[in-house]
């Protein structure tokens, strides 16, 4: 695949020790850390669950909603319903919590959306998600392909075209988001930005080891946070702001 074959798992292995934490796993244990047991959560853009499996604490009842069929095959999701996230079908005050992953960077109205996502979380309700940052190399990439391109590269590594929607970026900055947010009435308890493992760089060991030596500089310079992929926010309805 490419030329060269994809060797996401052998070079993960080879560059990072097995109790590394990526991307999905570092989103999993902040949903497990921030939801508590017996909460009605809402999967925002659920999907169909083929990339992002998790695990929340006993007791919690998930529901999705997606504009695609695909999120009755969700296996995170109890209930599944077809609707917009920038129109939720959902009644005010409905859920202890909502997650979002990978949604925001595909939203045209982001502004539309939160404010949906606060409409329905009770209050001091969480809102989580987790979404690239658009000044990172494979978003800026991504923003001046077409979406062709997308569809025939994610389907070398692994990733059905069912999966593959346009990225539009419109909320996808650590200052933009955090905007956003408090725009809706939400409050910021967490902003994380780190970079995770180059996972789009494994189609030749060399590409994937510069990608390795750009995550390390980054994640361990301060100054280079905005450099970083991975926005994980954590925001709550009607409460005191308690970090940056």
């Amino acid at each position: 695949m490419l030329g060269f074959g994809w060797r996401k798992e052998e070079l993960r292995k080879r560059w990072y020790p097995p109790q590394f934490r990526g991307m999905y796993q570092r989103f999993a244990d902040t949903l497990r850390e921030c939801i508590p047991p017996g909460a009605v959560v809402l999967d925002a853009g659920c999907g169909s669950g083929r990339i992002f499996r998790y695990e929340l604490a006993p007791g919690c009842r998930v529901v999705g909603v997606d504009i695609g069929a695909e999120l009755r095959d969700n296996p995170n999701v109890a209930d599944g319903v077809r609707g917009d996230v920038q129109r939720l079908p959902f009644a005010s005050s409905s859920f202890d919590a909502v997650l979002a992953s990978h949604v925001m960077e595909h939203l045209s109205r982001a502004d539309e959306a939160l404010a949906e996502v606060a409409r329905v979380l009770k209050p001091a309700g969480r809102f989580l998600l987790l979404t690239p940052n658009r000044f990172h190399y494979v978003p800026l990439m991504a923003s001046l392909a077409p979406q062709r391109l997308h569809v025939w590269f994610n389907r070398r590594r692994g990733v059905p075209e069912r999966d593959v929607f346009p990225t539009l970026y419109r909320a996808n900055t650590a200052g933009r988001l955090r905007r956003l947010l408090e725009g809706a009435g939400l409050t910021v308890e967490r902003l994380d930005r780190f970079e995770t493992e180059p996972e789009y760089l494994a189609f030749h060991p060399l590409s994937y080891a510069l990608g390795v030596s750009y995550e390390r500089v980054v994640n361990r310079v301060g100054l280079l946070a905005p450099l970083r992929v991975v926005i994980i926010a954590v925001a709550r309805r009607g409460h005191p702001r308690i970090a940056s």
